[in-house]
């Protein structure tokens, strides 16, 4: 994922499974101030480049005999 640009639409999930939703006001090297239509939230350039991984769903193990 490529970082977002001044004026874009953002919907970004932060690792603490906070959903930040708005409008770039400003970037920078070190993250994005997100200006949403509850609150306004500067988040890290990190939460942009790096996808979340999927949480892997949790398979019962067999086993052959």
């Amino acid at each position: 994922m490529s970082p977002p640009k001044l004026g874009e639409n953002v919907k970004v999930v932060l690792r603490s499974g906070e959903t930040v939703e708005g409008t770039v006001a400003w970037i920078d090297a070190n993250g994005a101030w997100i200006k949403g239509t509850e609150r306004s939230r500067w988040v890290p350039i990190e939460a942009f480049l790096t996808p979340l991984a999927a949480p892997e769903s949790k398979k019962e193990s067999t086993s052959e005999e």
